[in-house]
């Protein structure tokens, strides 16, 4: 009974919010969540966005019912750990392994321009609908559309997934290579 307080729940003026928590009433000081909006958060969200827009066009996703063979390899190699899902768990580990310093995704951004195909991973993005992503107060490169693709591929052929293109070192895509990764996304 904070205050006096019984069963209140609601804020008095810009001080003090009362509510109920796991069944007890509880008190504490009203504060305005901040969006903060430094370069370093928003280095942070352009790596968090743009892996999240290219990781969400393997199936399934929102509208598709359609498991995708790319997302059934994940669950068949038991990849996927309890409570995630495969598109957290995909962007958690890209995040971890690739784009965990501005200093790292500089080297991957330089690794994925200098790929031989990343023209390939350009197109397939342009078909996908993806979009390159910045916002006004990063302070990095902005996220190609197909740098999250070439992302999930290094991921395919690390882990890695099994049959063609999965077995080829990434260096050894062509086109087809890229091509049959987005139709894995697709196909069940």
């Amino acid at each position: 009974m904070p205050l006096g307080s019984f069963g209140a729940s609601g804020k008095i003026g810009d001080a003090l919010v009362f509510f109920s928590w796991k069944g007890i009433n509880v008190v504490r000081e009203w504060l305005i969540p901040t969006n903060k909006q430094s370069a370093a958060q928003g280095n942070r969200r352009v790596m968090l966005g743009g892996t999240g827009r290219a990781v969400g066009e393997i199936y399934p996703n929102p509208g598709h019912l359609t498991v995708g063979s790319f997302a059934q390899q994940l669950i068949t190699l038991k990849l996927i750990p309890g409570g995630q899902t495969k598109q957290s768990y995909l962007v958690q580990y890209i995040l971890d392994h690739y784009l965990d310093t501005v200093a790292n995704y500089t080297v991957y951004y330089a690794a994925y321009t200098a790929h031989t195909w990343s023209g390939a991973f350009q197109a397939a993005a342009v078909a996908l609908g993806l979009v390159d992503f910045s916002l006004p107060y990063d302070t990095i490169e902005p996220y190609p559309k197909g740098f999250g693709l070439y992302l999930i591929a290094k991921f395919a052929t690390s882990v890695p997934l099994t049959g063609t293109p999965y077995s080829l070192a990434l260096a050894s895509w062509v086109t087809t290579s890229v091509d049959s990764m987005i139709c894995d996304f697709t196909k069940a």
